[in-house]
């Protein structure tokens, strides 16, 4: 059979986990090599509760430096802050102080009242200004990079057409309301030698590989027939070649006017035999048709 390696690898010393996960992530841990940071890439990559949580710790930690530094030139030189007051509240005199300066809000009830407090007041508003540019090109970059949200079905299934040729489906739905166009699909099979661990992949061909809109679902299709590389193969053969059909989707998005993708991948035991998909629109009294995406996985027995 003629390898058709994507780039994930063939040789192996031991069984290996598969290599793509339903989030689109590949199972693949780095090690070594000269350390890297990249903030920028992790700052545009990591979850929105975290990105905001980050952020959020960062204005609070400068803020605070800012707000010891007023205390060690001392309040007295904030007309002002009633002080002293104890640590506590005066440290929080010198914190609003610090906030109102760091976000150029102002108030004018506290003032710096000397050239050392007036230094470091415009050091932090020139920190702030330059905080809150970062955070805000950030922002934008996460809410500009093109990303799709292709659903897939969370199974694949072996089926059968009407004349009774098998055949391999899964489903693919776009889950907002913008529309793909000349969306593309290519679709790999991985096996694995249980002998000698080593990994070999074959391209399965599909009934249609291509579509030019994507309003509704697509159910793409591979006829297990005679030169296709599952061809006469059953359930226990999937699971003893711990085998593994990889995904890939590319597609316009008109809303970014650019190229998106979108990968996922199956293994052996999450594909259901002897099933076929139920129809997952339908079509109102008004003559609309209507998309169910929680009916993607909906499946009945043959």
């Amino acid at each position: 059979m003629a390898s058709l390696d994507p780039g994930i690898g063939e040789k192996f010393s031991r069984p290996t986990q598969r290599a793509i996960n339903h989030d689109g992530s590949f199972n693949v841990r780095r090690r070594g090599g000269p350390p890297i940071r990249d903030p920028y890439q992790r700052l545009i990559l990591m979850p929105w509760g975290r990105f905001f949580l980050e952020v959020s710790v960062l204005f609070g930690v400068l803020n605070a430096a800012f707000a010891l530094a007023y205390m060690a030139l001392g309040l007295e030189n904030l007309p002002g802050v009633a002080a002293p007051h104890g640590w506590v509240q005066d440290f929080l005199s010198a914190l609003f102080f610090s906030v109102q300066t760091f976000t150029s809000v102002g108030y004018g009830h506290v003032y710096p009242g000397s050239n050392g407090t007036g230094a470091l007041s415009s050091l932090e508003a020139l920190a702030g200004v330059l905080t809150f540019a970062l955070a805000t090109g950030l922002l934008y970059g996460r809410f500009s990079r093109p990303t799709a949200r292709i659903l897939f079905s969370r199974a694949a299934i072996v089926s059968r057409r009407p004349d009774g040729t098998p055949c391999l489906q899964f489903r693919v739905a776009n889950r907002r309301a913008n529309i793909l166009i000349e969306l593309s699909a290519r679709v790999i099979v991985k096996f694995t030698d249980a002998a000698t661990k080593n990994v070999s992949y074959a391209a399965l061909a599909l009934e249609r590989d291509a579509v030019s809109f994507l309003p509704l679902t697509w159910t793409l299709v591979h006829d297990l027939i005679p030169g296709s590389p599952l061809h006469g193969l059953e359930a226990a053969d999937y699971a003893a070649r711990a085998v593994e059909i990889i995904v890939m989707l590319k597609g316009y998005d008109d809303t970014f006017a650019q190229d998106v993708y979108a990968r996922n991948s199956y293994i052996a035991s999450e594909i259901i035999w002897n099933h076929r998909f139920r129809r997952a629109y339908d079509v109102d009294e008004n003559g609309l048709a209507v998309v169910d995406l929680d009916a993607l996985d909906a499946t009945e027995e043959l």
